[in-house]
C-alpha cells in the first residue's frame, strides 16, 4: 500500500509541473509589452527634465532597444513587432547608428510592407542616405524616394521629392542653398 501511495504521489506531482512550468506565450506577450512600456516611460519621464536628459547614458536606450527587438524576435509576425521595428529604427538614429537604422527600417518595410507609418520610414531612410552616410550614395537616395512616391501622399509633398530628386547631384545642403535662392 505504501508503494502505491508513493507512486500516485510521484504521478500527481509529475502532472502539476508541466502546468506549473512557466508563463503561457500570452502571459509571455504581456509581459515583454508591460516592460517595453515601462522602459518607454522612464525614457519619457527623463526627457521631461533638459538636465537629466542631457546626462541619460546611451546604455538606456540600447536597454530599450533590447526589449522591442526581444518582442520582435519572440513574435516576428505580431503586429506590435512592426511597431517595434519602427522604434528601433528611430532608437538607432537618435543614436547616431545610421546603418543600424537604416537596417531595421529596411527590416520594417520588407516584413510589414502596409505598415501605416511607411511614407515616414520612406522618408527617414531617404533623408539619412541623404544627408548623414558618407559619402552619398544618390541610388540609395533616389531608390527610397522613388518608393516613397509610390505612396498616397499630398500633391505638395509628392512635388517637393520629385524636385529633390530632379536635383540629386546637389548635395542636401546646396539643395537647401538652391531653394532659398530660387524663391
Amino acid at each position: 500500500m505504501r508503494k502505491y501511495l508513493i507512486i500516485v504521489a510521484i504521478c500527481s506531482v509529475g502532472m502539476l509541473i508541466p502546468s506549473c512550468g512557466g508563463p503561457s506565450k500570452s502571459d509571455k506577450k504581456t509581459e515583454l509589452k508591460t516592460r517595453i512600456k515601462e522602459m518607454e516611460d522612464s525614457i519619457m519621464a527623463i526627457q521631461k527634465d533638459p538636465i537629466k536628459a542631457a546626462k541619460m547614458p546611451s546604455l538606456t536606450n540600447i536597454e530599450l532597444i533590447n526589449r522591442l527587438l526581444a518582442y520582435y524576435q519572440a513574435y516576428p509576425t505580431d503586429s506590435f513587432s512592426a511597431d517595434c521595428l519602427f522604434k528601433v529604427h528611430m532608437k538607432y538614429s537618435d543614436l547616431q547608428a545610421y546603418e543600424q537604422s537604416i537596417a531595421y527600417g529596411d527590416t520594417l518595410l520588407q516584413l510589414f510592407p502596409k505598415y501605416k507609418n511607411k511614407d515616414f520610414v520612406l522618408e527617414s531612410i531617404a533623408g539619412t542616405y541623404d544627408v548623414l552616410i558618407e559619402p552619398r550614395n544618390q541610388e540609395k537616395i533616389v531608390f527610397y524616394y522613388q518608393l516613397l512616391l509610390k505612396e498616397k501622399l499630398k500633391a505638395s509633398k509628392r512635388k517637393e521629392i520629385e524636385e529633390r530628386i530632379a536635383h540629386i547631384d546637389m548635395d542636401f545642403f546646396e539643395y537647401s542653398q538652391y531653394r532659398m535662392n530660387s524663391k
